[in-house]
């Protein structure tokens, strides 16, 4: 073989070798790399070695058919050489183990990866993320509730991942063998968007956080609607019997024409707490009425905000007092 031949060899087996580690796709910034670059903070979420350990977690989860997220406080099992992240998205990827609610990943879905890297967190999960929910529609106004559920889902990953404080955003990639050539970022049309472009960093999203606000602006809207159903939601259990928030029972409730609710103030314990609420409100004579700072009682429940029974058919009936 002459030197020429072999150079050219060489040329063709170096470009192979290009393409070869561009089809790997896009991986954090330094996350797989053997040895930190000089100026960058070293990897955390690493795995520890070792025996299986015990950790208490907050995760996040939808709450029921809503569009808020609920807590659930949980005892998780750490494998050794797992990270605690890795453990954490697993523990989403298995589903809720009390109250219920839709899943929020498709079927098949699996986290691969965790590496973390200046106060961000890098999740890989495989290509299933792509995939469809088994149980949901595209056309009309279920594609709002599918975008939504995708939406929730992330929200809800960013929210367990950030809860600790130690990382500021989730960077989430997605290992497409389909298209290995590609940016490993997920992609805009993950959230059924018209567009392939790769999406930046998730940050916490308060709008779908179970905070006081959220949790009675949410029954206020229900009530304004008389959507009784999404009003029981939103009832506390404890201390409520059937007839109190059965329909007929909440359809006796004043016309509610506005209403807007402020941040709260929680208990020392914790478990309970106020929300001064402005109420514009229709009586029984058709005459309005506007009720400024009243005091709404909340609890705890499920992990969520709810109203107790009598403090809502109290608040309903405002008009007429």
């Amino acid at each position: 073989m002459t030197v020429k031949a072999k150079k050219m060899r060489l040329l063709a087996l170096l470009a192979s070798l290009c393409l070869l580690l561009a089809g790997c796709g896009e991986l954090p910034p330094a996350a797989l790399q053997q040895s930190t670059p000089e100026g960058q903070t070293p990897l955390s979420a690493e795995p520890e070695a070792g025996a299986a350990r015990e950790q208490t977690a907050t995760l996040y989860f939808r709450y029921g058919d809503s569009a808020l997220l609920r807590q659930e406080t949980r005892e998780l099992t750490v494998m050794p050489n797992e990270s605690r992240e890795k453990a954490l998205v697993t523990a989403l990827l298995d589903g809720p183990h009390e109250g219920g609610g839709s899943a929020l990943f498709p079927d098949g879905t699996q986290v691969l990866s965790t590496q973390a890297q200046d106060g961000v967190i890098y999740v890989t999960f495989n290509e299933a993320l792509y995939d469809r929910y088994p149980d949901e529609s595209l056309s009309g106004q279920a594609r709002e509730q599918a975008i939504l559920r995708r939406r929730l889902a992330m929200a809800a990953l960013c929210a367990t991942l950030t809860e600790s404080g130690e990382y500021r955003a989730v960077q989430v990639l997605v290992r497409a063998e389909s298209n290995v050539g590609s940016s490993m970022r997920l992609r805009e049309s993950y959230f059924l968007a018209d567009s392939e472009l790769p999406c930046d960093a998730l940050t916490r999203e308060e709008t779908y956080l179970p905070t006081l606000a959220a949790s009675a602006r949410l029954a206020l809207a229900a009530w304004q609607t008389r959507d009784w159903e999404s009003l029981s939601q939103w009832i506390a259990a404890r201390g409520a019997s059937a007839a109190d928030i059965a329909p007929a029972s909440l359809a006796k409730a004043q016309t509610l024409l506005a209403a807007q609710a402020g941040e709260g103030c929680v208990s020392p314990d914790g478990q309970s707490a106020v929300v001064c609420v402005d109420l514009t409100l229709r009586g029984d004579d058709g005459a309005e009425s506007a009720c400024a700072a009243w005091p709404l009682r909340m609890i705890r429940e499920g992990g969520v905000w709810k109203i107790p029974a009598a403090a809502l058919l109290e608040m309903m009936q405002a008009a007429n007092k």
